[in-house]
Order: structure tokens, then sequence, then C-alpha cells
């Protein structure tokens, strides 16, 4: 993609059950913003981030990332330019072991078996996970857990990163080494 972009045009989605979640939504992003996402519990702000990588599709307006409008036929694109991390990290670890999980990714792009065990032991290291590789991700803490998912989505080297409520549940030296990660990337 030729641009590090994330746009959203008067967005509105409401689930089935008549829970209006988004109403008008719209902004942009563009390459080297971080950007928070801040309010109570219900207020929308993971439904607004399943919109992103196309898990949810707005009732109307429009979503872009990069050159692409999210629809069905540029999600491979667009999921391959966003990594999405879930707010809970039991939703994306589900392989025997950490270093399967993390291998997941980049063995089902069809790359190399070198380059994808390069990925995995960058990853994990890169988070402060590599200690763990050959566990069960079922046997790890909260905050473990946390950062096995996020070293998942670095190991398939995302343009851009998004991720939903990344400090729940960790205690505040995990909440920092988690800070300090985050901002070895806006460099």
């Amino acid at each position: 993609m030729s641009h590090h972009l994330v746009e959203m045009q008067h967005v509105t989605f409401t689930y089935p059950d008549g829970t209006a979640a988004l109403q008008d939504v719209s902004f942009r992003i563009t390459h080297g913003e971080s950007v928070a996402l801040i309010g109570e519990n219900g207020a929308g702000k993971s439904t607004l981030l399943l919109h992103l990588n196309g898990f949810l599709t707005p009732m109307s307006g429009s979503v872009r990332v990069g050159d692409l409008p999210v629809m069905k036929s540029t999600l491979p694109a667009i999921r391959r330019s966003i990594g999405m991390i879930f707010q809970h990290p039991d939703d994306q670890l589900f392989m025997p072991t950490v270093h399967d999980d993390v291998a997941f990714g980049p063995l089902n792009l069809g790359l190399p078996p070198e380059e994808v065990e390069t990925r995995v032991t960058n990853a994990l290291t890169l988070v402060g996970m590599a200690h763990v590789a050959k566990k069960p991700p079922y046997r790890l803490s909260e905050g473990q857990k946390r950062s096995v998912a996020i070293a998942t989505v670095l190991a398939l080297e995302p343009n851009m990163l998004i991720m939903d409520e990344p400090s729940s549940n960790l205690d505040p030296k995990s909440r920092r080494n988690l800070i300090n990660l985050l901002r070895t990337f806006t460099h």
C-alpha cells in the first residue's frame, strides 16, 4: 500500500439487537500518527476497531486503509497491512505452544521456514517472551499472554498496529514495558 492511512467517513453501525454502536463517525489517521481511543465500556471502541479490518461492515459510510476501501475483495491486502491485537489475548492464542502461535501467521503467508523462524525469534525477543516459546499459552499470565498476542502480530510485520485495550489486566511493570515497546514503533 502506498499510503499509511486509516480513514472513516460517516460510519454508522447498529448491532442486530438494536444497539447503536457508531453514529456518523469520521476521522483520518496518517503516517506517523499514534492515536488512543478512550471511552467508557460500551462506547463503541471495539466496534470501531473491528471495522478497520473488515470484521464488521458499516451500515452506512465508508472505511479506507491506504488506497483501498474496506470491502470483501480487499480484505486480504488490508489484513496484511494492519496488525490487529484483540482485547482478550485468548481470542488470539489457540495453538499448542507460544512458538506455534507466533509462527502461525507467517506460515500462512507462505514464507520459507527460515524466515518464519527468524520472525518468531525476533517478535518474541522484542516483547521479552523468548523464554516462553515452548510453553502452552494457557499456562501464561495475562500479561505474558498480552505480550505473546502482540508478538503474533509483529511477526507479520504489518504497516500499522491496532490494539484493543492493550493495557487491560496488566500489572504496573508489564504496563510500563508495553508503553516502552509501543514507543519504539513511532521512530
